[in-house]
């Protein structure tokens, strides 16, 4: 054994086997520190041991000892109150309505939204048809860009040409 110390509660209170025990004793002859220390273990225990049983004060809880749901319900009536403060403050403020309509979620204040189940294919042949319009327009408007700049390349060139030749010519 290297020190008593490493073992001190077992050899304290004899819970060491008969071979250990001696073994310690052996190290204790000789060591002055761990005998210290055990001296020191010794009084601690004995102190403990004359000092009387005293029950805690009613009023000492510990908090370990506290389930987890109180610290929960501690704070429901504030989150209860803030609640009902929201709903009513959205319900002075004016309608409010909402719908729900292919995983979207629509919030109208002061205003109702038609409830109507769209129909997918009229409103697939719509958009369609929007978009052809669209289309020819931006077409329209392509064309349109594209004559306007060759018009003004021809107007450009005669000038870029009388710019570029040598005067006197």
């Amino acid at each position: 054994m290297s020190h008593v110390t490493e073992k001190l509660a077992e050899f304290i209170f004899e819970e060491l086997s008969p071979a250990e025990t001696a073994e310690a004793r052996r190290h204790l002859a000789e060591c002055a520190n761990c005998q210290e220390q055990v001296n020191r273990f010794q009084h601690t225990v004995s102190m403990l041991q004359a000092s009387p049983d005293l029950e805690p004060p009613r009023n000492l809880v510990f908090e370990f000892q506290k389930p987890a749901t109180r610290r929960f319900w501690r704070w429901f009536p504030a989150a209860a109150a803030l609640a009902a403060v929201l709903v009513m403050a959205i319900a002075i403020a004016g309608r409010v309505h909402l719908d729900w309509n292919d995983s979207k979620l629509t919030i109208a204040f002061g205003q109702s939204v038609p409830m109507t189940q769209p129909n997918a294919g009229e409103d697939l042949a719509t958009e369609i048809q929007r978009l052809k319009g669209h289309v020819a327009y931006l077409e329209e408007r392509q064309s349109a860009v594209e004559r306007d700049n060759t018009i003004m390349a021809a107007t450009i060139q005669p000038i870029v040409r009388a710019r570029r030749s040598p005067s006197g010519d």
